[in-house]
């Protein structure tokens, strides 16, 4: 006698047809009656009186009932125990993302922490600096941040080298690989992040480096806005290749390279100091195969660190 068996003896008894209990059960009359003929036989009695509109339980059989709903009882008080233990075992680490590492990195972490079942994954999205701020007051656990400042509460590791790119409507800048100076980006009107920004910060201290004046036509933080009015105003805009590339797929957008010199933004995992360190290596650990894999595809401009 096996639990298999118990729990098919159960279903017909409750349905009082083996058809109705194939059906439920998602297994074949001919099994299912094999295995109640199995458990008749080493048990040495009859449990069903089969009749022509479906089986009848005897009194052996609503004895042996009476005996296995004590037993998937017990099982279910086994489980309910296990899974107190299990949910006491099982940590929750938050952790803030910015758009692009949102996109690419963090689909592929819940798949992996998912299957491990010890940690689970909450994941606020947000802009970096904002994110780095969260981190440093304990709201979140970590972050992956693009050039966060050093601070002595701060646990900062590298993880990658993200070049930005150019992208534009269809037919303003040309179809990829071409490169475009960065002497030359004042010829085009540009859609960009609000000075606060890191990136922003970023190009525009790159600009005043090089003498170049950037024509920013319009200044906005929300992605998705920013690629209709891309879209609508004819604009272009600098940004990470890997938030716009499935549009560019798709002919929306045309892209390329900025180089002498290019802009490029380090990806980082931001933590508190006070958290464990093995926190910080289980996400670390299971987040670089996901960055490898996109580096070896080459679908986005990252770069491995030197």
């Amino acid at each position: 006698m096996n639990l298999r068996q118990l729990s098919y003896f159960m279903k017909i008894a409750e349905c009082g047809s083996q058809t109705a209990a194939s059906r439920q059960l998602n297994v074949s009359q001919p099994a299912l009656g094999f295995q109640i003929r199995e458990l008749e036989n080493e048990l040495a009695v009859e449990l069903f009186r089969r009749r022509s509109r479906g089986m009848e339980l005897t009194e052996a059989g609503k004895e042996l009932v009476r005996h296995a709903e004590g037993i998937f009882q017990r099982m279910d008080a086994a489980r309910d125990a296990m899974r107190s233990y299990s949910a006491a075992d099982k940590k929750t680490l938050s952790l803030g993302a910015p758009p692009t590492p949102g996109k690419l990195l963090i689909p592929g972490l819940m798949r992996t922490v998912a299957s491990s079942g010890r940690v689970s994954i909450r994941v606020r999205e947000g802009l970096s600096s904002d994110l780095a701020e969260q981190v440093r007051q304990g709201e979140l656990d970590l972050a992956l941040c693009y050039d966060p400042i050093a601070n002595k509460d701060l646990h900062i590791r590298p993880l990658l080298h993200d070049d930005l790119v150019l992208i534009s409507p269809p037919g303003q800048i040309g179809p990829a690989p071409t490169p475009i100076d960065f002497h030359a980006l004042g010829r085009y009107p540009l859609i960009l992040d609000s000075p606060d920004q890191i990136t922003r910060k970023l190009i525009d201290r790159q600009a005043i480096r090089e003498k170049v004046t950037l024509n920013i036509v319009i200044e906005v933080e929300s992605v998705n806005l920013k690629r209709e009015l891309l879209l609508s105003q004819g604009c272009c805009s600098i940004v990470p290749l890997g938030l716009f590339n499935d549009a560019i797929d798709r002919g929306q957008f045309e892209w390329a390279p900025i180089v002498s010199p290019s802009i490029t933004r380090t990806l980082c995992l931001v933590s508190r100091r006070i958290l464990p360190k093995s926190d910080f290596d289980y996400i670390h650990t299971r987040i670089e195969p996901i960055i490898a894999d996109h580096i070896h595809e080459g679908k986005v401009n990252w770069q491995a660190l030197a």
